[in-house]
């Protein structure tokens, strides 16, 4: 038994000793190895590969029909059927309102009534433009007359205007040495007014500042420091702030009024001023008459420049009504019963919205009933980013996820419009039609689209994670006489996984994909990875 267990025991220290051996060998040919030269490290490459590339821009918005149509009621009347209410779909010819008829004939005739009342009052719309045309034809006629008798008048004025100026010319210039000696005199006085106000105000200014200012300031010391003594009266504070708060005024210099010294009158005295009052009087009777006359041609004037070519907004207003209910009455009433028993019928498959009746309401001609929204004729009302509507043109392709369906769709209409949303950033809104529309469109619900935008075929491409970006554009790491390089390049069409090369690199060369912890200049053997 003890002879066994030697055994082992011999046997593992063998075994030890062996592996013990290898890894002195291992180690002895690595240092071999390593004196000999270091070994290089290898990094994996990719290919630059030709292909196509589609760039996508994702879009988010709400399924809205194309088509819509308001239905209105053709009849008056009771809605006996409405089997159909808001959000129910319904098939093209499908009946939706049947009417009840009984009040229909009384109805008409109060239409027939509303008929007439419009053509009266187009009628008098047309006879009021009759009439201002008249009136402004007349007008027209009587301007010429106006404007003679108003120049005839005007020539009248200045006769008389030229002789009242001449009879007082003569008088003005009598008595203008007479002003011209007053005005001197008066001038004069002025002066010495005004330097007497000065002396005054020097005087009094020097009093001021000498005495009256000083004895206050001494006073109000005087009562701060009987404010600030210990056993102070209650109404020292009340005296020291009356006392501060009116302060003496200080003098202000008295001002001499030149009108005071001006000369009265002009230095034309009544005694020499010639009598115009008969000129006077005939004057102001031509100027009374030129100021009708002028009153009558502004008011021609005013006539023959009236737009009376057409009818005034009211009259436009009636006659638009009038020529609504004129088209609802043009069908007699054996007509409009018949329209009334058919009632009405989809005009295409769509979805019930905005119904606005329900059975047994009782409607009128012309009444806003419900409308009818396509499911056929569908679109996308998408929004997207102001950094990608350069991107999107009008036709191109465009998938859509609308739950669990998806559609092809086609990009119809691009806003010109940038609106924000509630962050503030613009949106462009993008109209995508629905190519395939099925049952399980759903109006206002909320779908993702991806636009198909710019598209390359053929073309260098790259995947986007070898691709870097900084500051002088796009570049990629390559693996040159051993070593890593930065390369610039140049990029066009970008999807998600791949990138066009349009310069810098062609079809077949090697680019690294990760450079991972290495930089520029390390040494490194290029492995290309599997594709």
């Amino acid at each position: 038994m003890k002879k066994g267990i030697l055994k082992s025991k011999n046997g593992i220290m063998l075994i030890t000793l062996g592996v013990v051996v290898i890894m002195v060998i291992l180690i002895a040919v690595i240092g071999s190895m390593n004196q000999g030269g270091e070994s290089v490290p290898t990094i994996e490459t990719v290919a630059v590969t030709k292909g196509n590339v589609t760039q996508e821009v994702d879009a988010s918005g709400n399924v809205e029909s194309e088509q819509k149509k308001t239905f209105f009621s053709p009849v008056n009347g009771e809605i006996q059927t409405m089997p159909v209410e808001a959000g129910d779909t319904v098939e093209a010819g499908q009946p939706i309102i049947g009417f009840n008829l009984e009040t229909l004939e009384s109805e008409n005739q109060r239409a027939e009534l509303n008929v007439r009342s419009g053509q009266l009052e187009l009628a008098d719309a047309q006879q009021q433009a009759a009439d201002a045309a008249a009136k402004q034809e007349e007008a027209q006629a009587r301007i010429p007359e106006l404007e003679a008798q108003i120049a005839e008048k005007q020539d009248q004025i200045s006769g008389l205007q030229q002789q009242i100026t001449e009879a007082q010319s003569q008088a003005a210039a009598d008595a203008q040495a007479a002003a011209q000696q007053a005005a001197q005199e008066a001038a004069q006085a002025y002066e010495a007014a005004v330097a007497q106000a000065e002396q005054e105000y020097q005087q009094a200014k020097e009093e001021y500042d000498t005495v009256t200012l000083p004895e206050y300031q001494k006073k109000l010391e005087e009562l701060r420091t009987q404010m600030d003594e210990e056993n102070a009266p209650a109404s020292a504070r009340a005296d020291y702030e009356y006392a501060l708060n009116n302060p003496p005024e200080e003098p202000v210099k008295r001002e001499v009024n030149a009108a005071d010294f001006a000369v009265s009158g002009t230095g034309t005295d009544t005694s020499a001023v010639p009598d115009t009052s008969d000129l006077q009087f005939q004057l102001e009777s031509a100027s009374q008459e030129l100021a009708q006359l002028q009153s009558e041609l502004a008011s021609q004037e005013a006539l023959a420049e009236a737009d009376t070519t057409g009818l005034t907004a009211a009259a436009q207003e009636r006659m638009q009504i009038s020529n609504n209910l004129a088209e609802l009455e043009a069908k007699n009433l054996q007509e409009l019963i018949e329209e009334g028993r058919k009632g009405l019928q989809a005009e295409f498959k769509g979805v019930i919205s905005d119904a606005q009746v329900t059975q047994g309401a009782t409607v009128t001609q012309g009444m806003e009933l419900f409308i009818l929204q396509s499911t056929e004729q569908v679109c996308v009302e998408a929004n997207i980013s102001k950094y990608d509507f350069d991107k999107v043109k009008e036709g191109q392709k465009a998938s859509i996820t609308l739950g669990d369906s998806e559609y092809q769709g086609t990009v119809e209409k691009i806003s010109k419009i940038a609106i924000p949303n509630e962050q503030g950033t613009p949106l462009i809104g993008v109209t995508i039609h629905i190519d395939n529309p099925d049952d399980n469109i759903f109006i206002g619900v909320e779908a993702q689209a991806s636009i198909q935008a710019a598209q390359a075929k053929d073309v260098p491409l790259l995947p986007v994670e070898a691709v870097n970006i900084g500051k002088d554009g796009s570049f990629c790491y390559v693996v040159e006489d051993g070593k890593i390089t930065e390369k610039a390049i140049e990029t066009g069409v970008t999807s998600d996984s791949y990138v066009e090369i349009t310069k810098g690199l062609q079809a077949g060369d090697q680019v690294i994909r990760d450079i991972g912890s290495h930089e520029v200049g390390d040494s490194v053997v290029a492995v290309e990875a599997a594709q």
